[in-house]
């Protein structure tokens, strides 16, 4: 890609990179309270799998897959976070890295290493790099890290990510869960004591733990988590007398389980 196009890349005025180019030059420009990673990689289904998992986060990507433009990018751009793969291209990553630490000691530099990468780590541990991070990235921990890195990290509003179990996803945000494939809407409250069992699947759960987790100290708490696990259950298809996702664990509490199942196996209950 040539110079003029790369220029008219960045001329978008939405753009958080837009925003951060011009902080380059004016010192007195406001910030958006998003985060500009530019990412060097050149593995597209790293790529789009990265993108997927912040879409809706107050992150803005910019991808390039050969570190010699993402050099032109970097100083053009001023991004908050350079997020660095072993990508080829016309210029060596570790070469890369080398050149931005150069110019600029401070900026942080994620290095994603990985089966096949040989020893970048080690070669960008030496030429400078913040931290060095599993690839593909798991999206909790890469955002965990983005908002420590972030200048200002208080400012920016990380959303739960969404929580993948094979037959069941849990939505970050929004009360929903898809069950083989297919979508549920759930009340709240469901959702809410979902997301905290999916959150820690295969672990004993106290019913004090988890009235303690979504009711706090209110009086009915108590009636309204048998109610609430009852109503889980059905959704799944779970046999009252002998339940798969939701156990009771005698004298201790509940574990969350995902059964071994195929899609279209019965179980979704909607309403």
């Amino acid at each position: 890609m040539g110079e003029s196009a790369l220029t008219a890349a960045w001329e978008s005025d939405n753009s958080q990179f837009h925003v951060r180019r011009l902080a380059c030059v004016s010192a007195g420009s406001r910030l958006q309270a998003r985060l500009a990673v530019l990412l060097v990689d050149d593995d597209t289904d790293v790529v789009h799998d990265l993108v997927d998992a912040l879409a809706g986060q107050p992150v803005e990507l910019r991808v390039c897959s050969d570190p010699a433009e993402a050099l032109l990018v970097l100083g053009r751009t001023c991004p908050d976070v350079v997020l660095l793969g072993p990508a080829v291209g016309r210029l060596d990553p570790v070469d890369f890295l080398s050149i931005v630490r150069a110019d600029d000691p401070d900026v942080p530099v994620i290095v994603g290493t990985g089966p096949g990468s040989g020893d970048f780590g080690a070669r960008a541990t030496d030429a400078g790099a913040t931290v060095i991070v599993r690839r593909p990235y798991r999206a909790k921990e890469l955002l965990a890290l983005l908002q420590a890195l972030a200048p200002e990290p208080q400012q920016l509003d990380i959303r739960p990510t969404v929580i993948d179990l094979g037959r069941l996803r849990v939505d970050g945000t929004v009360p929903r869960m898809w069950l083989d494939d297919v979508e549920v809407a759930l009340p709240p409250m469901e959702f809410m004591l979902l997301r905290y069992l999916a959150e820690r699947v295969g672990s004993v759960l106290t019913r004090k733990d988890l009235i303690a987790a979504l009711w706090g100290d209110r009086p009915t708490a108590s009636n309204s988590l048998t109610v609430h696990v009852m109503r889980l259950r059905k959704r799944f298809g779970d046999d009252e007398h002998d339940p798969q996702w939701i156990r009771v664990v005698r004298g201790l509490g509940y574990r969350f389980t995902v059964p071994v199942g195929t899609p279209g196996s019965p179980g979704v209950h909607p309403h």
